[in-house]
């Protein structure tokens, strides 16, 4: 049975049904999840969300059009927040210009880890204390994998997508690129998942965690109109890193992104040589060349420095900003060609204090270390 018959299966059941569906949870195994807005058939959008009650988790259907507002639920001592449902998006720029002067905020990785991701947003003036954007006219980059391993990447892609909106209309902006996390998780590979999240997909009825993010979830779609691979301003973002056969092979910011588009939503089709190419190691979602013990280990060619200078030629770029591999601190590398940002959210094993960086970006061009308890660093130039 497809997902969307399925959630009009689900949509029939009446409350009881609902909580026999979670009887079998203990009050020790508490869930919340959600909303996932989803179309149906007829053409109606739906919320469903899990909702922890006293008696248990229980499943809220609410019919609802776009322009309506949904509320994200409260996580730890976090605020909940109101998020405004918007027509589908179009596809993203693959080149967003901007005024040398303008301030980024670059973070790469959050996989799942709300708590920590928004203290290092609020920390540094991202974001305020209710979750609302107080970057002026600056812009905040998210380098890509959003989804796994954490509790809360629901919550996390529901706060990027309210940002974009407040962000749009102060002068600024957000961009989303796609990590190998996004494709994984939309085409349904869910080795990574955190356990939450089949138990979620269960409690939803529906075949898969996929099916919450297909096209016909509005946040399906919208993950799905995002870049692989944009330039903002001087600067080239992405996720994994582009390799040296992406350049020789020719390939622009826009035949990249329409590929990795076309592998997420046509699944069905018979992917061509360039797709393979595109979504496989080499490709910008994958590649892991720029950092020498873990090219070595993953079986990359390690880039060489007359590499990044020929990609930062070919796309008119001062640096290359990447995550995906992790480091232990924001680091400048190739001569400051490329900074790798992927600090890994996670808490100190002795102190339980949260640890992440991000990259700053100030109005001067001078770069930062950007700590989660809110102290900034010089970014060091090799």
């Amino acid at each position: 049975m497809s997902h969307l018959a399925k959630f009009s299966s689900l949509r029939a059941l009446s409350l009881a049904t609902l909580l026999l569906l979670v009887s079998g949870l203990t009050r020790a195994e508490t869930l919340q999840d959600g909303p996932y807005v989803l179309r149906a058939a007829d053409g109606s959008w739906h919320s469903l969300r899990i909702e922890d009650r006293s008696e248990g988790p229980q499943v809220r259907d609410r019919a609802l059009e776009i322009g309506d507002v949904v509320t994200v639920a409260a996580v730890g001592t976090l605020p909940s927040f109101e998020v405004k449902l918007r027509s589908p998006a179009q596809p993203a720029r693959d080149e967003i210009q901007l005024n040398a002067r303008t301030p980024l905020f670059v973070m790469a990785d959050t996989h799942g880890e709300f708590e920590i991701a928004v203290q290092l947003l609020q920390r540094h003036g991202v974001i305020d204390e209710r979750l609302r954007w107080s970057f002026g006219k600056g812009h905040l980059a998210v380098l890509g994998d959003v989804f796994d391993r954490g509790p809360n990447h629901t919550e996390l892609l529901w706060l990027i997508y309210k940002l974009e909106a407040e962000a749009a209309r102060a002068g600024g902006g957000v961009h989303l690129a796609l990590g190998n996390h996004e494709a994984m998780v939309m085409t349904g590979d869910d080795r990574y998942l955190n356990p939450k999240y089949p138990r979620v997909a269960s409690l939803l009825g529906v075949d898969r965690h996929a099916s919450l993010w297909s096209e016909q979830a509005l946040l399906g779609q919208w993950l799905r109109s995002k870049a692989a691979v944009f330039r903002l301003g001087q600067y080239l973002c992405l996720h994994g890193g582009i390799s040296r056969e992406l350049i020789d092979r020719g390939l622009t910011l826009s035949a990249v992104n329409q590929t990795v588009r076309a592998a997420l939503t046509e699944q069905s089709a018979p992917r061509g040589e360039q797709t393979e190419f595109v979504m496989g190691q080499e490709g910008p979602l994958w590649y892991r060349g720029y950092f020498r013990e873990a090219a070595l280990k993953g079986g990359f060619k390690v880039a060489e420095q007359s590499d990044i200078e020929r990609i930062r030629e070919r796309f008119g770029v001062q640096a290359i900003l990447v995550g995906h591999t992790m480091v232990p601190t924001v680091t400048s590398l190739y001569g400051g060609q490329v900074i790798a940002v992927q600090v890994y959210p996670h808490r100190d094993e002795q102190t339980h204090a949260p640890v992440m960086e991000a990259l700053s970006i100030r109005k001067d061009g001078q770069m930062f270390r950007a700590r989660v308890d809110g102290t900034s660093e010089l970014l060091p130039r090799p």
